[in-house]
């Protein structure tokens, strides 16, 4: 992994979160209040500055789909989720992220997200391993739609993976290179940054 870019990760589940959950009312029974807040915890925590000052500030800019970046460039950041786990990637230049928790899944659920010779290459595989490939496929897509600031408004069929090496991708001209992100056995992830 490239030394500038720093990944840090937490789960909802961390007893420090519980109080704020409380106090701003979340809604247990769906995760995306929690993980919002603990991501914004996280960069808050790395900026050395308070989840208030964080919100309540005027630090950011925001692209075209709504991606924010630091009004002074001091650093990149983004920020993914699913389930338990929220983590937040650093950088000293534009990255996306995205992670998957491991579950039952298949590309025919979502084979409109991938080109031919990608639903070629998943087609191939024996079920056992359809499945996480599928969902590493997809993290790639996303992170790499999260870079450029599109999210999945950009179409994730237009990210060109290569797939013998899933390392680089290509969209409209554009190269990307693929950064596989350890997180264990329960879930997959991807960082995606312009190749250089």
């Amino acid at each position: 992994m490239p030394n500038n870019i720093q990944i840090f990760t937490d789960t909802i589940n961390n007893p420090k979160y519980q109080d704020i959950f409380k106090k701003v009312n979340v809604n247990f029974d769906k995760y995306n209040q929690r993980q919002s807040i603990v991501g914004n915890c996280l960069l808050a925590d790395y900026m050395n500055i308070s989840v208030e000052e964080l919100l309540d500030s005027n630090l950011f800019n925001y692209g075209k789909h709504g991606k924010p970046y630091l009004k002074s460039q001091e650093f990149y950041f983004n920020i993914s989720n699913s389930y338990d786990l929220v983590i937040l990637v650093i950088s000293d230049q534009d990255v996306g992220v995205d992670i998957e928790k491991i579950r039952p899944s298949s590309y025919k659920r979502i084979s409109r997200a991938f080109n031919d010779q990608e639903l070629s290459y998943l087609g191939s595989l024996p079920e056992k391993i359809e499945g996480n490939e599928t969902l590493k496929l997809w993290t790639i897509k996303e992170a790499t739609l999260k870079l450029l600031g599109t999210g999945l408004s950009g179409k994730a069929k237009s990210v060109n993976i290569d797939i013998v090496s899933k390392n680089s991708a290509s969209r409209l001209g554009v190269n990307f290179k693929l950064i596989d992100i350890d997180l264990g056995s329960e879930y997959l992830g991807t960082l995606a940054t312009f190749a250089s």
